[in-house]
């Protein structure tokens, strides 16, 4: 059995519903460096020199409470904000996505593979490229199956895979709902203003570029389990037709 067929097969059994495989030159032209103070994006090279494919890892996030998000800056005064600096954050999907998939690592590093984890590369246009699914209206990545309930990691790794061709079709259409449904109208066709953004709004609670009008929203909608913890907003999600889940009557 091919070494990539081997792989998604055990994706599949790890519990990942997609895998696409490119070559860090299909990725060439990705966005990367800082988007906004959230995170560094970076190329493959970057993140593992000698990367020769990347497989892109998608898991069925099918609760909202795959969103949650403990955040170590709600114990930063404002005084000490620094922005461009990372903070400490756990992310439920982020620790769920890594743990499945040190399988897939485990398997190549064993096999002579140099591999590792990423979560820094350009995860959603990096998919597109691996035939996953299309880039959305709201700017995440849309699948066939699940619309864009979806989350993304990567594997980088020096094993030469059979890659996957890009996906081609734009599976939103002429639909919109995403961008009428959002609270704080942070979204245009593809594009997203992202100090609008609520989950951004919440993820920097001492930024001061997100609007008092977001900020009122932030304090109203999103849902904190904790002082120290809130659910992401899943708005441009929930409203998608794409993939939309069946619910019992």
């Amino acid at each position: 059995m091919p070494l990539a067929e081997d792989l998604k097969n055990l994706a599949l059994k790890a519990g990942f519903v997609s895998v696409g495989i490119a070559t860090p030159q299909m990725l060439q032209g990705l966005p990367h460096g800082w988007v906004s103070t959230v995170i560094n994006l970076q190329t493959p090279e970057e993140a593992l020199s000698t990367v020769k494919s990347v497989i892109l890892l998608g898991y069925y996030a099918w609760d909202k409470s795959f969103n949650l998000a403990v955040d170590a800056s709600y114990l930063v005064s404002r005084e000490m904000y620094t922005p461009n600096v990372p903070k400490e954050r756990y992310q439920l999907y982020d620790e769920i996505l890594k743990n499945k998939a040190w399988t897939i690592v485990d398997y190549l590093t064993k096999k002579g593979y140099e591999s590792s984890l990423s979560l820094s590369i350009p995860l959603k246009t990096a998919a597109v490229r691996c035939g996953l699914g299309s880039q959305g209206k709201n700017t995440l990545l849309i699948t066939p199956n699940y619309g864009p309930r979806i989350r993304l990691i990567a594997v980088l790794t020096t094993a030469e895979l059979e890659v996957d061709e890009p996906f081609q079709d734009d599976l939103c259409g002429d639909c919109g709902k995403c961008i009428t449904t959002c609270p704080t109208k942070a979204l245009e066709p593809y594009q997203i203003t992202i100090n609008r953004c609520l989950t951004y709004a919440a993820e920097e609670p001492h930024a001061q570029a997100v609007p008092d009008d977001v900020r009122k929203l932030e304090k109203k909608l999103i849902q904190r389990p904790t002082s120290n913890s809130y659910i992401e907003c899943s708005t441009c999600i929930d409203v998608c037709p794409i993939g939309k889940p069946l619910r019992s009557k």
